[in-house]
């Protein structure tokens, strides 16, 4: 039966689709591909078609492959039949870490205790989470920065919620938007910016993630092999900048992608993630060793978001920002975006070496973002 949805977005072109705005197809051969339609018995049932060819392989069999029928762009079928849809998009700027980001919430969100269980939807999202997993936590390489021009196809994920002893569980379908591929500070018309845009206007929350170790005083308080480490190497060229910059230019990305006029703020809910935390450590301006945000995150241990430790970490980012003198870059975050939250995380617990190999992958706060998307749409409860 369809979730109680009752209908999806398409996460490539956006429009809502209903069981009536797909194609269907039965491949029981490679050569053999044809389309199945919708009886009305499908139609009444909100189920999916078998197919009804008589000498078809598959015959009688539920259909496989699921296609949106105005932009021809193939669909896990699982979308369909979920109670609620979920989406989130990570952008920022070239060699923020969004894809070693990505990598680690997965992997930890699937491997937590916490009672929500996380399954891919088609084999590329399971062959993509694997091979990324595989890099960083067995290999322990850093993950190559994504080629500029090529972005990620979307992730689909099924978050099942096993806190409940019914029999149907609550289900949701998640997509994850990875925005790597381009760098949000050179904005054109090219087909990459207009694919990215529309991941980002097909998003229920923006993680904007922005790497630390692009401020000047950041640089030369941090030891120069972490540093040399740490830092992506198409930033390593580049002269020192402030974080107000990238701000003003992500803001005006998005307010382009989504089509907002200048004064109005962004209403899609917006959780800056300042990355690479593990650089900071021994930094003289860094957070002291006591502070909230270099304690353990404590969402999944006691099964639900912790509103009062989540404010704050946003308050003792928000201080440290401010004594890098980056208060204007929090003003424009503050003007430009309805909701806001500020996170920090470490992505792999310690920096790489000077070869770029990493330590025992031990992420700290990966999840507190994704955590408070969860709480948001009323899937995990807040506590305080």
């Amino acid at each position: 039966m369809f979730g109680t949805r009752r209908e999806t977005n398409c996460p490539y072109c956006l429009r809502k689709l209903t069981l009536g705005d797909l194609k269907f197809f039965c491949v029981d051969e490679e050569d053999n591909r044809h389309e199945v339609r919708l009886s009305l018995m499908d139609k009444f049932f909100k189920r999916l078609p078998v197919c009804q060819r008589r000498f078809c392989n598959n015959h009688g069999l539920t259909v496989r492959e699921v296609t949106c029928k105005y932009c021809n762009e193939k669909l896990p079928a699982q979308m369909l039949f979920h109670d609620k849809y979920l989406s989130f998009c990570a952008v920022g700027v070239a060699g923020a870490g969004k894809s070693s980001y990505l990598t680690t919430v997965i992997h930890e969100l699937r491997c937590s205790d916490f009672p929500l269980v996380l399954q891919a939807m088609d084999t590329e999202t399971t062959e993509t989470a694997l091979l990324n997993e595989k890099s960083v936590y067995e290999a322990r390489n850093c993950l190559v920065g994504t080629t500029s021009g090529v972005a990620p196809r979307p992730q689909f994920w099924t978050i099942l919620d096993n806190s409940t002893e019914s029999k149907k569980i609550p289900t949701y379908s998640m997509t994850v938007y990875d925005g790597a591929g381009e760098d949000c500070e050179k904005i054109g018309y090219t087909p990459i910016d207009a694919k990215i845009s529309r991941y980002i206007s097909g998003a229920g929350m923006l993680l904007i993630m922005f790497d630390p170790l692009i401020l000047s005083s950041v640089q030369n308080e941090v030891p120069p092999e972490i540093l040399y480490s740490s830092i992506a190497h198409e930033r390593k060229e580049s002269a020192p900048t402030n974080m107000v910059s990238m701000a003003n230019a992500l803001v005006n990305y998005i307010k382009q992608s989504l089509n907002i006029s200048p004064g109005q703020r962004i209403d899609a809910r917006a959780a800056v993630v300042l990355t690479k935390l593990d650089a900071l450590r021994d930094t003289v301006n860094g957070f002291a060793p006591d502070s909230t945000i270099n304690r353990e995150s404590p969402h999944l241990k006691r099964k639900g978001f912790i509103d009062a430790d989540s404010k704050m970490v946003d308050l003792e980012i928000r201080d440290w920002l401010i004594r890098q003198g980056e208060i204007a870059f929090l003003n424009t975050i503050d003007a430009n975006f309805q909701t806001v939250r500020v996170f920090g995380v470490s992505s792999f617990g310690n920096p790489p070496d000077k070869n770029k190999r990493l330590a025992r992958i031990r992420p700290h706060r990966v999840l507190d973002p994704i955590m408070w998307m969860l709480a948001n749409e009323g899937i995990i409860p807040i506590k305080n």
